[in-house]
C-alpha cells in the first residue's frame, strides 16, 4: 500500500495466514477509511494490522470494520451498504479489477 516510513504501533498479536501459517506482524497503523462518494459517504478512523507478504489484496476487512460503519455486506453483489445522515451510502467493487487481481495472483 506504499505506506513508506509511516509510524507503526507495536502489536503483540498472532496472525495466521489462509493455510494456517504464522504471519509476522510489522505493527499496527491508524488510517481513515472512506466508503461511498459525496454526499453519501462515511469516514471512520480505523486500526489496521500491517504485514509484509505477497497478496492479491490491498487490505482484508475483518469484522470490526463493517461494525464501525454499521454496514451490511453482500459478497454475491460485491457491494457494501451503510447508513449516512441523509439515507444510505454504498461501495461497489470493480468486477473487472477483482478478476484481474485474481488472475494475476494465480499466474504467479
Amino acid at each position: 500500500m506504499q505506506l513508506g516510513d509511516a509510524p507503526l504501533e507495536a502489536e503483540d498479536t498472532s496472525l495466521y495466514g489462509f493455510a494456517g501459517e504464522v504471519v509476522h506482524l510489522r505493527g499496527m497503523i491508524s488510517l481513515p477509511l472512506t466508503l461511498g462518494t459525496f454526499p453519501l459517504r462515511k469516514i471512520c478512523l480505523l486500526k489496521f494490522l500491517v504485514v509484509d507478504i505477497p497478496s492479491a489484496y490491498n487490505v482484508i476487512l475483518g469484522r470490526p470494520i463493517p461494525n464501525a460503519f454499521k454496514a451490511i455486506i453482500s459478497t454475491y453483489h460485491m457491494k457494501i451498504k451503510f447508513p449516512v445522515v441523509r439515507g444510505a451510502g454504498e461501495a461497489q467493487a470493480d468486477v473487472l479489477q477483482v478478476r484481474k487481481c485474481y488472475d494475476d495472483k494465480r499466474s504467479q
